[in-house]
């Protein structure tokens, strides 16, 4: 039957043995990274590096962070590098399952053990005190120094991330109590009231007061960011903060962002799927692909140049008014993402791209350096295929064929903004 079948003839499946011999494998590799983790008394030399740019918060340096299952190693983050300015944001952007939250979680060493491990590359951070310090490396008990006084997290649902038995001051209270022993109670009472009033919570004496179940959405967001913000870190990782709420409170919690990184001189990792998002938000983005980089480059580069077509599919996809007016339906990329336990050696897009070529299924691509910084991970921008005379993508700026109702991309201060010619030109 299984030869008939044409869903299930390329199926390949584990038996109860192979399944045994895999976990049994694993369970020895797991053993040897926690037992690292959990060194103690460790000299800070085995950890301690040097920035590559001393003007950089972090630099991510060819992070591999696997999972080990029962099933195989699943490669959730898989090589990726960039870097992030002191007083800038960074945006890091893909689907579902790309490997942006993992990422995040690792700058923080808050990969779920023993299965999930950071396998291979640096994560180079200098403190406020000017040390660095290599976090891939460090041990548990000395990146509890710099969890959530150096580096912060917001994460994205709030609800989970609060603890509903206790009240918002108390939880507040608890991450200044660890880091500034020296405050006492009324000082960290006074500092918690004053950063609820910081992210615009009204009424701050009655919210530290209350559960967070007696808060709105957009209230618990601003307490989760009052609280990553409580010890003034020089990094924020913002792990999409407004995925549920509604448009309104997104837009308020974008604004909030921007106003106390400005106030604390910070830099930010935000990650979302919203392209919207990164466009009035970043100075410079990473698209992920797979638990790889694609492309990666200026707000400006990216947006009005995108050179992966992976990326030109990302903003082909954004709805637009003009898919109204000439009723056309709205672009989605077909195919489906490899899977991270069985990743191919080719490029993991070139199933799913229809500017592939033959070197697309033979091996993955390298970089391809262009102005500013910019890269892509693509063969169509080796100078050896140029002979080739090949298509490269494009992103469409007229959005349909009538001329009054074409729309034009116009990014003032980093922000993208689309407006109609007959606006722009006083028709």
């Amino acid at each position: 039957m299984a030869k008939d079948n044409k869903n299930t003839k390329n199926t390949q499946y584990l038996t109860i043995k192979e399944e045994r011999e895999i976990a049994k494998s694993n369970r020895k590799i797991m053993k040897q990274f926690e037992r690292t983790k959990n060194r103690k008394n460790v000299d800070e030399s085995e950890f301690t590096t040097q920035m590559h740019d001393p003007r950089n918060v972090i630099e991510i340096d060819n992070l591999h962070t696997y999972f080990y299952t029962d099933v195989g190693t699943t490669k959730a983050v898989n090589g990726v590098s960039f870097k992030i300015p002191e007083g800038k944001i960074v945006g890091v952007v893909g689907e579902s399952g790309c490997g942006k939250s993992v990422t995040s979680l690792s700058v923080m060493q808050l990969v779920q053990g023993p299965v999930g491990q950071i396998v291979d590359g640096s994560i180079r951070y200098t403190t406020s005190e000017g040390k660095c310090y290599d976090i891939a490396k460090m041990p548990r008990d000395e990146m509890r120094r710099i969890r959530g006084k150096e580096i912060a997290m917001i994460f994205q649902e709030p609800m989970t991330s609060l603890n509903p038995v206790f009240k918002i001051g108390e939880q507040l209270d608890e991450a200044l109590a660890i880091f500034e022993p020296k405050m006492s109670k009324e000082e960290v009472k006074a500092r918690s009231i004053e950063m609820l009033e910081m992210v615009g919570i009204a009424d701050q004496k009655k919210i530290y007061n209350n559960y967070p179940h007696e808060l709105s959405g957009g209230m618990r967001q601003r307490v989760m960011i009052a609280m990553a913000l409580i010890c003034n870190p020089r990094l924020i990782i913002a792990d999409e903060p407004t995925t549920a709420l509604d448009v309104t409170i997104q837009a308020q919690i974008l604004e909030l962002l921007l106003e106390v990184k400005n106030k604390i001189n910070g830099s930010i990792m935000l990650i979302t799927h919203d392209l919207g998002v990164i466009a009035g938000m970043a100075d410079y983005v990473v698209v992920m692909y797979a638990g790889k980089i694609v492309e990666a480059g200026d707000i400006h580069d990216i947006f009005k140049n995108p050179k992966h077509p992976y990326t030109v599919g990302l903003m082909r996809s954004l709805p637009s008014l003009s898919h109204v007016a000439t009723g056309s339906r709205l672009y989605s990329i077909p195919g489906q993402v490899p899977s991270p336990v069985n990743l191919p050696d080719n490029c993991y897009f070139c199933n799913r791209c229809e500017y592939s070529f033959d070197i697309c299924m033979e091996q993955y691509p390298p970089d391809y350096y262009f102005e500013d910084n910019h890269r892509a991970a693509c063969f169509l921008y080796d100078e050896k295929y140029k002979d080739l005379d090949l298509v490269k993508p494009e992103l469409p700026r007229n959005m349909a064929d009538d001329s009054e109702s074409k729309m034009v991309r116009k990014i003032p201060q980093g922000r993208v903004v689309l407006e109609s010619e007959t606006d722009r030109f006083g028709g």
